[in-house]
């Protein structure tokens, strides 16, 4: 039985692929692409090389042996939240991904670009200072910084410091990444990122690089038009592929080495730490995740949770220095995992969190409602005006989607995105306060400028009767436009005969058509 399970797993897939992949709106800016990669590695590719392979360790760590129907189970409700996920984001967000700026846009991005000075002045040192204390912590052998656990929950408190602080080091994914896109990826606006990616993997961090040059790739796709990535692309992908396995292997003690630092001895390595093989380590593990909520979840706990952890955004961000009563974890809880077994570092799923919220119904739930909401977020962006910080913003937000998919609480998506979204909303609150103008306000001007060069010469009521007033020049191109129009001019020039009168015919040079960049 639990072979065919698996097969009709990866059928499902399979058609769910081809038709997908004949959308409109397939492209690597849906967040649909996102969680056909999660599902298919996790819940497809997973349990069939843990079959053959007879992976239990995560079994051993957690003190529990699921049953053949819990495996099952885990099977088909991931491919139940896999299909429902695909259907409301595709019914919310079928549209073809358009790429709008415009000259325009690339105005207000210049100008930002001017103040994003004051973005790094402002978030740079606090997330260096969140940077090196925690290192400094790493490297002493204090790998939970001051965190304790709740062994009655599961949860982490903090004892030394607070939260915040402690992420703040995050902000460097987003500054990074957005210097690589307004430095137009030239190796200097290129090289915080690069470091970056260094320092993570030293620490033994992978999914922070990983989302940095996820942001970073995002950007480039953008500003390059690319809707699909090519063969090159995908090979070039294999890079950081190789370095998460390789950090992940050792946990970044050859980059340590290699840069003469080294920690001390963690609770977790040598002999105290369970040896895993490849794809059986807790980076792959909501398979085995999901089957231990299953194997609680209404069978020893007799109960759902009914969602009710999702109230733990309203209590999370009180620091717990101020709240001396702050709840541990979730505020109304109703199940505790750990009496059952070992979960510790246990992520649910998207399906998982469903599952544990209301069962069958609740996978049906969880998956649909997100699904909807990604999608309609997506086809925002894709129909929108696509400002510069609406770019900024939806390019940052789209990697935090693999640790929500991978977790699936509200509190992950919550807490995680609202770190990368800090440098953002400060460099919106300094525009504004230098009065930055935005592109609407630019295009507005722009309108009026031609609406009163299109209206001719306007009559002046004088003592005398009415007479004409001097005539109005036509306004200005700007800078920008009059650049691009003359390089486009002179590289048609150089095509060969056939190739400029085809291009002629179909309106695509110069001059053969209205440019849509102006007045759009």
């Amino acid at each position: 039985m639990y072979e065919l399970s698996l097969a009709v797993s990866v059928i499902s897939f399979i058609v769910v692929l081809l038709f997908v992949v004949r959308r409109p709106s397939f492209n690597i800016h849906n967040p649909l692409m996102i969680y056909l990669i999660f599902h298919f590695v996790i819940f497809v590719v997973r349990p069939i090389v843990a079959y053959f392979m007879t992976f239990e360790g995560l079994y051993a760590a957690y003190d529990f042996m699921p049953s053949m129907s819990d495996k099952i189970t885990v099977i088909y409700a991931s491919n139940l939240g896999f299909l429902t996920f695909t259907f409301f984001c595709l019914q919310q967000g079928d549209v073809p991904m358009e790429f709008r700026r415009d000259a325009i846009d690339e105005v207000e991005r210049r100008r930002l670009t001017q103040v994003f000075i004051w973005v790094w002045a402002i978030c740079g040192p606090v997330a260096l200072y969140s940077a090196l204390r925690s290192t400094q912590s790493f490297l002493g052998g204090d790998f939970v910084q001051g965190m304790i656990l709740d062994r009655g929950t599961g949860a982490f408190i903090n004892t030394s410091s607070n939260g915040y602080l402690t992420d703040a080091q995050f902000m460097f994914v987003t500054l990074c990444g957005l210097l690589a896109w307004i430095g137009r990826f030239r190796p200097l606006a290129m090289t915080p990122l690069v470091l970056f990616v260094i320092y993570r993997s030293m620490t033994g961090s992978r999914i922070m690089f990983v989302y940095a040059l996820m942001i970073a790739a995002l950007f480039f796709a953008y500003e390059r038009k690319i809707r699909l990535p090519s063969w090159r692309v995908v090979a070039l992908a294999l890079l950081p592929i190789l370095l998460f396995r390789m950090v992940g292997d050792d946990r970044g003690a050859s980059i340590r080495q290699t840069l003469g630092t080294e920690a001390k001895e963690q609770i977790l390595t040598g002999d105290n730490r369970v040896k895993l093989r490849t794809l059986e380590s807790m980076d792959y593990g909501n398979m085995e995740f999901f089957e231990y909520l299953v194997y609680a979840v209404p069978q020893r706990s007799g109960t759902y949770d009914y969602f009710l952890d999702n109230f733990q955004v309203l209590t999370e961000p009180v620091p717990r220095v101020l709240w001396s009563g702050k709840p541990i974890g979730e505020p109304f809880r109703r199940i505790f995992l750990f009496n059952y077994g070992f979960p510790i570092g246990m992520t649910r799923s998207l399906p998982g969190e469903g599952w544990y919220a209301l069962g069958w119904l609740g996978v049906v739930i969880w998956c649909g409602l997100w699904g909807g909401i990604l999608g309609r977020v997506y086809r925002k962006f894709a129909e929108g005006r696509q400002t510069t910080l609406q770019t900024a913003a939806y390019c940052v937000y789209m990697p935090s989607l693999i640790a929500f998919f991978r977790d699936g609480q509200l509190i992950t998506f919550v807490k995680q995105l609202g770190m990368f979204m800090v440098p953002i909303l400060v460099w919106y609150l300094i525009a504004r306060f230098m009065s930055v103008p935005t592109a609407a306000e630019l295009r507005a001007a722009w309108r009026l400028r031609m609406q009163r060069a299109r209206s001719g010469p306007a009559l002046v009521v004088a003592v005398g009767g009415a007479v004409p007033a001097p005539a109005m020049s036509a306004p200005a191109m700007p800078a920008v436009v009059t650049r691009r129009a003359a390089a486009a001019t002179a590289a048609a020039r150089m095509l060969p005969p056939a190739v400029r009168r085809r291009r002629e015919a179909l309106g695509q040079l110069p001059g053969t058509r209205p440019d849509p960049a102006i007045g759009g």
